[in-house]
Formats: structure tokens, C-alpha cells, sequence
């Protein structure tokens, strides 16, 4: 899996400041860019500057 803004493949981590809002939230810890993927789409939710 990697970063679909910076494509960092190390430190995707399940975002877990999500309070529950989506299931499977992953937030790059290089980038910041948080994303979820579904039916092999990748939805951005927010994306920070790298």
C-alpha cells in the first residue's frame, strides 16, 4: 500500500483520529494525506503539503 499524494510506501498507519466517522481511514506519516480505499478506489479525505 502506498500514499496516494506522496507515494510513501512506509509509516500508513490506520488513522485513528477518526472517531469513528469511516471504517479503514489511513493517514501517511510522512505526507499527512488521509484516504480510505473502497471497491478499489482510492478516496482522498484530506491533503496536506509534503
Amino acid at each position: 500500500m502506498k500514499c496516494p499524494h506522496c507515494d510513501n510506501k512506509i509509516g500508513i498507519e490506520i488513522d485513528m483520529h477518526s472517531d469513528g466517522y469511516a471504517k479503514d481511514l489511513l493517514e501517511c506519516t510522512s505526507c499527512g494525506t488521509v484516504w480510505l480505499e473502497k471497491a478499489s478506489q482510492i478516496i482522498t479525505v484530506n491533503k496536506h503539503a509534503a
